[in-house]
This record gives C-alpha cells, sequence and structure tokens, in this order.
C-alpha cells in the first residue's frame, strides 16, 4: 500500500506537469519554430532571454538549498548546482555555454549585456528569484519541474528555427542542455517522493508559477510586450 501511495503521489505531479508542458508546446514561439517560421530577430532575442535566464538560475538553486532540511534533496539539488558551474570547471559552467552561442552566432558580448529587457523576461526572473526564496520548498520544486522539463521543447524548436539564419552552426549547445536536463528532471521527480503527501498542492502551485514563467518569457521574444500601452 505504500508503495502504491508514493506512486500515486509522483503519478498526480507528473499528470500536472505533462499538462504544463503541453500547453508549453502550442505555444506560438514552438509551433512557428517547428514551421520555420521564426525571424532571425526572434531566434537572437531568444538567446538574450534565455541567456538571462541561465545566469540567474544558479541562485535559484543556491536559494533552494538555504531552506533545504532534507539531506536526499539537498544532494539532488546541490548535484544541479554542481552541473550549473560545471562540476569545478569553469569553462564548463552553463552561462558559460550561452557565452559561446554569442560567439558562435556573432552576437557581440556588449550587444547580450545591452539588450533592453521587457515584462516577460523581468517577470520569468522574478518569479523564479521569489519562489526559490520564500522558504517554501515544495513550491520551488514544483517550479523547477517545469523549468527543466520545457528544456527538450524549446531547445529542440529553437534549434531549428537557428539553422534557418545560421545553417553552418555546429555546437552541442543544444543537445547538451537538453541530455542534463532530462536528467536533472528525473532528480526532481526523485526528490518529490522525499516530500510529505500533504505537500503535493504546493508542488502542483509551483508547476504553475513555473509555467506562468517559463511562458511569459517566450511571449516577449514573440513580441507580446513590443507595444507599451499607456494607462
Amino acid at each position: 500500500m505504500g508503495a502504491m501511495n508514493e506512486f500515486s503521489k509522483s503519478q498526480d505531479v507528473r499528470n500536472e506537469v505533462a499538462v504544463a508542458l503541453f500547453r508549453i508546446e502550442n505555444h506560438p514561439f514552438v509551433i512557428r519554430a517547428h514551421q520555420g517560421e521564426l525571424t532571425k530577430a526572434e531566434s537572437l532575442r531568444w538567446v538574450k532571454c534565455a541567456g538571462r535566464e541561465s545566469r540567474t538560475f544558479p541562485k535559484i538553486l543556491e536559494n533552494m538549498l538555504k531552506d533545504c532540511r532534507d539531506e536526499k534533496i539537498r544532494s539532488i539539488l546541490q548535484a544541479n548546482l554542481d552541473d550549473e558551474h560545471g562540476n569545478g570547471n569553469p569553462d564548463h559552467a552553463h552561462f558559460q555555454h550561452y557565452l559561446h552561442l554569442l560567439d558562435k552566432i556573432g552576437v557581440p558580448r556588449g550587444e547580450f549585456e545591452a539588450y533592453p529587457e521587457q515584462a516577460g523576461i523581468r517577470l520569468a526572473v522574478e518569479l523564479a528569484l521569489s519562489i526559490s526564496a520564500n522558504g517554501n520548498l515544495a513550491r520551488a520544486l514544483g517550479y523547477m519541474l517545469v523549468n527543466e522539463g520545457m528544456t527538450p521543447i524549446t531547445y529542440s524548436a529553437i534549434k531549428l528555427g537557428m539553422l534557418r539564419y545560421f545553417p553552418e552552426l555546429r555546437t552541442q549547445f543544444f543537445d547538451m542542455h537538453i541530455t542534463v536536463d532530462e536528467k536533472h528532471v528525473a532528480e526532481l521527480y526523485r526528490a518529490i517522493d522525499e516530500l510529505p503527501a500533504s505537500s503535493m498542492a504546493e508542488v502542483a502551485f509551483g508547476v504553475m508559477v513555473g509555467e506562468r514563467g517559463m511562458a511569459v518569457l517566450l511571449d516577449e521574444v514573440v513580441g507580446i510586450f513590443d507595444t507599451q500601452v499607456q494607462a
């Protein structure tokens, strides 16, 4: 009976995540990327927005570790953070991979830094930092499941979208991140199994927040916030 309860607990969370990721798969960014309809400007905007999210990601994990008392979950989060930092090799830190991608597609570092952030990426980053720092580990884990679970969706899409404009681009950047994040998601489900069943509603709320943050980042890429509306 105990094993059945654990399976049911995990399955409910997986269902919540699957529904969130299904909606992300149907975001105009993903659909248009697969159809070869992203503009070059949109492709480059995704790189700049995703790079900002990547630069923030270690801080999210650090925030979660501060309030985590469960040793198994701490071990999972710490391994994730170690991956982000390149497992001791700064040249392999995930944010450095974004900077290397900028070099390969000819985007100067100064242009990346000068990107005028709009409401989408600002909200995505603020949501991530807030949910990771508010002391509710279950919510933060739910957020993480969507944040890392969407990597195969968005990275596969942008890989196709960018090859239209950079046909000579040779990089393991996209496939590497997909592989790493798939591993992280599997580990996050192990972390979820360490939580009491009473925490699952909080995990579900975190999943909803994660979808909100990731979707609004993609909204910025496709220009939802390009027009400033005066009150």
